[in-house]
């Protein structure tokens, strides 16, 4: 079981703001246009798919740890040692937004972690049942989403 996998046991998407019949249209190859003022959208564009989702970031945390002590040696003289340990751990950060994919863009509107890349640069897509992670070069985003078929078929119409 993959850490995205254990992630969206944990977190689901509740309330979706999708309507039902958008997510129908995706997942029966119909590409639907959606009306909304919330991005800003370039001539040519418009939005297909736009719902809640949770952004899951993995960042390495590292923690050292020294112990030591002195003590005077048989001639009198200081001695002192110590011993050190390091220490890796994995630590999850999730950020709430609402996930849009255009004809052109994908984009995470959020607080913090927003990000939008064009859909040229996307090289892969691997989908859950409600999460999906998008490969753009040598980054990964990692989304928890309502159903992500619907994401993935919002991209595969759209590329």
């Amino acid at each position: 079981m993959g850490l995205i996998n254990m992630i969206t046991q944990q977190n689901s998407i509740k309330d979706s703001i999708l309507p039902e019949g958008v997510a129908q249209d995706l997942l029966s190859g119909r590409l639907p246009k959606i009306n909304t003022d919330s991005i800003f959208l370039k001539k040519g564009e418009y939005c297909v798919y736009i719902d809640k989702a949770i952004r899951n970031v993995e960042k390495t945390q590292r923690v050292s740890h020294y112990h030591g002590s002195s003590y005077k040696g048989l001639l009198g003289q200081p001695v002192r040692y110590g011993t050190s340990h390091n220490h890796e751990y994995l630590e999850n950060f999730q950020y709430k937004g609402i996930l849009y994919i255009t004809n052109k863009r994908v984009i995470f509107q959020a607080q913090d972690k927003g990000f939008e890349r064009p859909h040229g640069k996307l090289t892969a897509i691997e989908t859950f049942a409600n999460a999906i992670r998008l490969q753009y070069g040598d980054s990964s985003f990692e989304l928890i989403v309502a159903d992500g078929n619907v994401v993935n078929a919002a991209l595969r119409l759209t590329n």
